[in-house]
């Protein structure tokens, strides 16, 4: 079996249901296999309700496509995913500033946070607003120029710990984690009527919201403005 590059795959991990998806497009959901998780399985091994439910269903789906998940993104409803939320401000002096300053605005920054939570990683990034000579912007032309810039963003980090606990228990089945998404994050900035979790990730990531920054490298060549330069420090 080959992987087909196109699927998308991601388990959805809340406090009372599981879920395993496939999509092949964003409305397009070849497989799904959902377990709610009851009272007496948060009282016994949770960890191990979550690991055969995935691997049941990885075999399942595999051999539904005929293929091989090679990787997946999680959606996790955890409490110890972090939003940082920052602002930072350049003036030019006297200079234009373009695309080039704001490249390494957000490169200084994220190295900031990476710096001050050594115990955790950055799992999202999202620009929220720019103001741009004051005025203010919820998205950017490429080739813009300004006098002075401020972001307003968002950094979501989670513990290194918890991500290589999943990680190796994922690797089991020769698959490794692509993205991560807090699942309460997703719920309060992009959930529309009647989307599960697993349904607003597959949008996001076939959609590729223009003010996410990127920090994860893909293999599309319909990259939005934010990755295509920013990819260019990973």
């Amino acid at each position: 079996m080959k992987a087909k590059l196109f699927l998308n795959s991601f388990f959805f991990i809340g406090l009372n249901k599981l879920s395993l998806c496939v999509f092949d497009g964003i409305k397009n959901e070849i497989f799904k296999s959902e377990i709610l998780i009851t009272e007496k399985i948060k009282n016994e091994n949770l960890g191990n309700f979550h690991e055969k439910f995935f691997g049941d269903n990885i075999l399942k789906v595999e051999k539904k496509i005929n293929n091989f998940i090679n990787e997946i993104d999680l959606v996790i409803h955890d409490f110890n995913f972090l939003q940082i939320q920052v602002s930072i401000k350049k003036d030019g002096k006297g200079d234009k500033l373009n695309k080039h300053d704001l490249n390494r605005m957000l490169f200084d920054l994220k190295q900031q946070i990476k710096e001050n939570n050594p115990d955790k990683s950055i799992t999202y990034i999202k620009i929220n607003n720019f103001l741009i000579d004051k005025k203010i912007f919820s998205t950017l032309d490429d080739n813009f120029e300004c006098d002075e810039l401020c972001l307003q963003i968002d950094f979501i980090c989670l513990s290194n710990k918890i991500i290589e606990e999943y990680s190796k228990k994922i690797e089991k089945y020769q698959i490794k984690i692509g993205r991560i998404f807090s699942a309460e994050y997703l719920n309060k900035n992009y959930k529309n009527k009647d989307e599960s979790e697993c349904q607003i990730a597959a949008r996001l990531k076939y959609e590729n919201d223009e003010n996410e920054v990127h920090i994860i490298k893909k293999t599309s060549e319909n990259l939005g403005f934010f990755e295509r330069f920013f990819r260019f420090f990973n």
